[in-house]
């Protein structure tokens, strides 16, 4: 057995996106979608890949990323295991060579999610035995286009549009507003510190033009949708919805949906929705994936509309 750093061959992509393919119990990935996604990486934070070989053949691959600002002690990072190699202790051997590599920012903390389901049984009991513990507890969910009555919906908007509230794609509508991706950053900031966290985890602020890569890739390659709430001149609301049109055509995963506080209570996060879904259903996307807390109001706004439980996502977390 030999563990080698990642050297971004084509070969190792492949691999990745083998392996990765082999463990997902809901998407797939395509190996230009994770070649995109390696391209615009945060430079600033150590990041890696360790892929465990028995000669020529990878049995498995651990990715890890040091955490940024605040979180630049904090270590986030997965394994993916050729299923016909569970049960030999490979996911250790990794697991120990990224806690050697990881002494270089002096890591404090290490976080790894998996799912409720038995896919990721194998990954559970080597995190339980290495002495992680659920930090965060995430309930995912799934809304089947085709069974939404969008015109429930008509007398909420229009009642946000008579009190000045509007909404706008984002890409094809906004792109002449002013300081767009400004305000747009501002506004994904702003409600963005208010979702919850693993313990030891603090909000940071990516630097702006991270940010901009981010959503370049997003437009570009991965829009679904972005809807924007604005009230006058202020940016109020968003929601961007993430397609990979390579794999998964016809589902869309919401990355993030918010609205300012002093604008919440008004209907405007339903509305969001209502509005992407509408776009969505003219791309042909059928199914919707979003995760929420099970106290968060979000999750009630998804429950009425509709959106029925897939299995939660678990926050492991351990201290070093």
């Amino acid at each position: 057995m030999e563990i080698k750093n990642f050297t971004e061959s084509n070969f190792e992509f492949d691999e990745i996106a083998r392996l990765y393919n082999l463990v997902s119990h809901d998407d797939t990935e395509h190996v230009d979608d994770i070649k995109d996604s390696w391209a615009i990486k945060d430079k600033d934070r150590q990041r890696d890949r360790l892929f465990l070989y028995d000669e020529n053949t990878v049995l498995g691959y651990l990715g890890y990323a040091q955490g940024r600002d605040e979180n630049c002690r904090n270590c986030y990072f997965n394994i993916f295991l050729d299923p016909q190699y569970n049960g030999n202790g490979y996911r250790q051997l990794l697991y120990e060579r990224m806690l050697e590599e990881i002494q270089t920012f002096a890591c404090n903390r290490l976080y790894a999610d998996i799912y409720e389901h038995p896919n990721y049984d194998h990954f559970k009991k080597f995190l339980l035995k290495n002495k992680f513990y659920v930090g965060l507890k995430i309930r995912e969910s799934s809304l089947n286009l085709e069974n939404l009555d969008l015109n429930e919906y008509t007398p909420l908007l229009d009642k946000l549009d008579s009190k000045g509230i509007k909404f706008y794609d984002a890409k094809n509508e906004m792109q002449d507003f002013p300081d767009h991706y400004k305000k747009l950053e501002e506004l994904s900031w702003e409600y963005g510190q208010d979702f919850p966290m693993p313990e030891g985890i603090a909000h940071t602020r990516e630097p702006f033009d991270q940010y901009m890569k981010y959503q370049k890739l997003f437009e570009e390659k991965r829009y679904g949708i972005e809807i924007v709430a604005v009230a006058g001149d202020t940016y109020v609301g968003a929601t961007d919805i993430h397609i990979l049109p390579k794999t998964n055509p016809h589902k869309a995963w919401t990355r993030s949906l918010g609205v300012l506080r002093e604008y919440r209570r008004r209907g405007i996060a339903t509305a969001l929705k209502i509005k992407a879904f509408e776009k969505l259903r003219e791309k042909g996307v059928l199914q919707v994936r979003t995760d929420n807390e099970e106290n968060n109001p979000m999750y009630k706004i998804n429950v009425a509309l509709g959106f029925t439980p897939e299995p939660y996502c678990y926050d492991y977390q351990r201290e070093l």
